[in-house]
């Protein structure tokens, strides 16, 4: 598997923009949508989301997005897309396909007879319309009918301790036949009392966090992965050793087959787990173990399937932003990247996780004590995350250009690699 070959060249009408993604989920909870976060230029504003940082910088990011593809970005899940009075009226929302986007009006949209008449147009023509950060004002009632989706940020209400003083506002969209989304939930307690004042979709950092995704020790087939790793980063380790550890496990026997039958070798063809060992190599191996075991957590639910997408986002943006910017090693950031969400993902602390993998000390540093060579392109990857795109330019000044293309070929190849990787 290819480490160091990154060679991605920035359309020059996305050079200006920054583009992220976070997940929407239904009570089941399954993944039903992406919100896109944007930025467009210096003068929007750091953690500015949607169409509107689009549209207000001019066609610049505009095209950018059409030459990304929204494709590319969602995997054909509906994206929530921002946008403003002006975009609206102007209908530019039309460069979408209509199966394609929710139409977030924004909170500073009124409800005026030509934004109610757009509206109407926007749903006539099969859009589906999202009223953004509702706080129940009288003067968006005339909007309600022509909505689907309406979202409530309850942070606000988290933080002073009344959450259950929004139960009037969820019953007066209920009576609408509105579907309610909760934004910016971030404990599972939260969740939970979300839901049962009937909130229908859920979105923020409580999907990212372990007490999610039923945190428990690493099971047997876990445990014989992190042993494997352990014994590819030995070199004193024959390859009779390690032939016999694999034979120890059939589950990760096949596991190795489909490694060397994956596109990245070619489909070739072994007639032993040392050929196959050989084959693909130590590091190579190391590296595609720790995806599988990330992929294996993947399956518990659809929480914990977006977690391993995001875990192997986060990894490849490391990888290909360090080589991109040609500073530091890409093939340990990745794993820096990777191993900085294996806490959450195997709901062990990261001095548990750590003790079962040979990591250098730079490693540790950054995944323990943020600090160290590899500190700074973990906080980068973090403040992508979260749209701090003023810390995104102060961890990496002069890379703008590059990064909204470098995150989306980290998204698609996570998503081949987790494709790839899932247990049949």
């Amino acid at each position: 598997m290819p480490v160091h070959e990154v060679d991605i060249t920035p359309p020059p009408t996305a050079q200006h923009v920054f583009i992220a993604r976070q997940p929407i989920f239904d009570r089941t909870p399954s993944r039903v949508a992406y919100e896109l976060l944007y930025r467009a230029s210096r003068e929007a504003t750091a953690a500015q989301s949607g169409l509107s940082a689009t549209f207000m910088c001019g066609d610049t990011a505009l095209h950018a997005l059409l030459s990304i593809g929204l494709e590319r970005l969602t995997a054909g899940t509906r994206a929530f897309v921002n946008i403003t009075e002006d975009h609206l009226l102007g209908e530019l929302y039309k460069i979408f396909d209509a199966q394609a986007v929710v139409l977030e009006l924004l909170e500073t949209i009124d409800a005026t007879p030509a934004v109610l008449d757009a509206c109407e147009r926007a749903a006539a023509e099969g859009y589906l319309l999202a009223l953004d950060d509702y706080d129940g004002r009288d003067s968006l009632d005339p909007l309600l009918p022509l909505v689907s989706i309406v979202k409530v940020d309850v942070l606000p209400w988290t933080q002073s301790g009344t959450l259950d003083q929004l139960a009037p506002l969820v019953a007066k969209l209920k009576a609408h036949e509105l579907t309610i989304l909760a934004e910016r939930v971030e404990t599972p307690a939260q969740l939970e009392q979300c839901r049962a004042m009937g909130f229908d979709l859920f979105q923020g950092y409580v999907f990212s966090r372990p007490e999610t995704l039923d945190g428990r020790a690493a099971n047997v087939h876990q445990a014989a992965v992190f042993q494997i790793v352990s014994m590819l980063n030995q070199p004193r380790v024959t390859e009779r050793e390690l032939e016999d550890a694999f034979r120890s496990h059939p589950s990760l026997s096949f596991t190795l087959l489909r490694i060397v039958n994956s596109a990245s070798f070619g489909g070739r063809s072994v007639d032993s787990i040392s050929h196959a060992i050989r084959l693909v190599g130590r590091e190579a191996l190391s590296r595609w173990m720790i995806i599988m075991l990330v992929a294996s957590v993947g399956a518990r639910s659809a929480v914990a399937h977006e977690a391993v997408m995001m875990a192997l986002v986060r990894g490849r943006f490391c990888e290909v932003v360090s080589a991109h910017a040609g500073h530091g090693d890409p093939s340990a950031r990745f794993l820096v990247g990777l191993l900085s969400r294996m806490d959450t993902l195997l709901g062990l602390p990261m001095e548990q996780v750590l003790e079962r993998l040979p990591v250098s000390q730079d490693v540790r540093d950054a995944l323990l004590f943020s600090r160290g060579p590899h500190a700074d392109v973990l906080l980068l990857a973090d403040a992508y995350e979260r749209a701090d795109w003023d810390a995104v330019e102060q961890e990496v000044p002069g890379m703008r250009a590059a990064f909204t293309e470098l995150y989306t070929e980290s998204v698609m190849w996570a998503g081949d690699r987790l494709a790839s990787a899932t247990p049949s």
